[in-house]
């Protein structure tokens, strides 16, 4: 069962979650509040999986003051046991983050912002049930998710930034985060890393804790993308 907190200073405006048939989905909403301040106070914040924000203008709340749904990333936080759903504190704790799935109105701005603070997820708020319930499992796994309504609104211009030029602007990688930055790329969970790598999987989530501090990322997959894009990693395909 995946957990979901819900911070919205409407719930109209995510009604559409809520009229999902969470049994279905095996989604559990374990948290609503209309304000951050009052959600990451909450005892149940602990029981939160995943974080479902819908910010308003109105209430003078911007994308960037859900960040404090996401604790630090520091060096050392992601620990073996941070992969499975359900484990870690609370969200104003030292633990594994909680991903963050993002409603917008489909605003580039707020998108933009809402991919630059970390949202492992961008939903739309007229998206099917189905694209819903993936992007909150995709945020759960620390995958990126994007509504598929929404690439195809900017499908050109995506094309454009991934064909533009790259450049290299990031702390450099040492030799063993350039390996398992090879191999995430590769898809290989840290377990599967591990086993290649000969080392522990513990080991594993702090050398994927220090490449997603040192490319500021958010997940795993926007990781790769900005490896990638800046030439730190070769792209599979090219791969001998």
């Amino acid at each position: 069962m995946l957990s979901i907190g819900i911070v919205t200073p409407d719930r109209r405006h995510l009604s559409h979650v809520l009229g999902l048939a969470l049994d279905r989905f095996h989604i559990d909403i374990v948290l609503s509040s209309t304000v951050v301040a009052d959600a990451v106070s909450r005892a149940e914040a602990g029981r939160v999986d995943v974080w479902l924000a819908r910010p308003a203008a109105a209430t003078g709340e911007s994308v960037r003051e859900f960040r404090r749904l996401l604790p630090p990333r520091v060096a050392g936080e992601y620990r073996a046991e941070d992969d499975g759903v359900g484990a870690g504190a609370g969200a104003g704790g030292v633990g594994r983050p909680r991903p963050l799935a993002v409603v917008c109105g489909g605003e580039e701005s707020q998108v933009a912002q809402a991919l630059a603070l970390g949202a492992s997820a961008v939903m739309l708020p007229d998206d099917s049930v189905f694209d819903t319930a993936a992007g909150l499992y995709a945020a759960a796994s620390r995958d990126l998710f994007v509504s598929p309504r929404l690439l195809r609104r900017v499908s050109r211009r995506l094309s454009d930034v991934l064909s533009g030029p790259l450049t290299v602007g990031v702390d450099v990688l040492t030799e063993r985060e350039q390996r398992v930055l090879s191999l995430m790329s590769a898809g290989m969970s840290n377990g599967a890393i591990a086993r290649s790598l000969c080392i522990s999987p513990a080991t594993v989530s702090t050398h994927v804790g220090h490449i997603l501090r040192k490319l500021g990322a958010g997940n795993r997959t926007q990781a790769v993308i900005a490896a990638l894009r800046q030439s730190l990693i070769a792209h599979p395909a090219h791969r001998a």
